[in-house]
C-alpha cells in the first residue's frame, strides 16, 4: 500500500482481532454508512442543525478510527468540534474537504478488501 492510501489495513486488522472476514464486513458497512452520513451531514448543514452535525461527525470519526483512515478521522474530529461549538463558518469550511476524503475512502474500499 502506498502512503497515500486512505486506510491502514494493519489498524483495521488489529481492530477486528486479525479476522479478515470481519474486516471485510466492516468495510462493507462503511460503504453503506458513509453515504448515509454524507447525506445527513449535508442536510444538517443546510438546515443549521449543528448539534446533529457534531453527532454525525463523532459517529464517523469512530468508524474512520477503526479503519485507520487518519485524514478522514482528523476531518471528522474537526467537524464534530465545530458542530458542537455551533461554529457554522468552520463547519462550512470543513465539510467540502471531509466529503472529498470520504469519497476517496469509499473508492478505496475494493482495494482494501482485496488486501485482506
Amino acid at each position: 500500500m502506498s502512503d497515500d492510501f486512505p486506510f491502514k489495513i494493519e489498524t483495521l486488522l488489529e481492530q477486528c482481532g486479525g479476522n479478515k472476514e470481519i474486516g471485510k464486513a466492516i468495510l462493507d458497512e462503511f460503504l453503506i454508512q458513509a453515504n448515509a452520513d454524507s447525506t445527513e451531514l449535508e442536510s444538517c448543514i443546510s438546515s443549521g442543525n449543528l448539534t446533529q452535525v457534531g453527532k454525525v461527525g463523532h459517529r464517523l470519526k469512530g468508524t474512520s478510527g477503526v479503519l485507520g483512515a487518519g485524514k478522514l478521522y482528523s476531518l471528522c474530529a474537526a467537524i464534530e468540534t465545530a458542530g458542537k461549538g455551533n461554529n457554522v463558518e468552520e463547519v462550512a469550511k470543513i465539510f467540502p474537504e471531509l466529503k472529498m476524503e470520504m469519497d476517496r475512502c469509499v473508492a478505496a474500499v475494493p482495494t482494501a478488501k482485496s488486501q485482506l
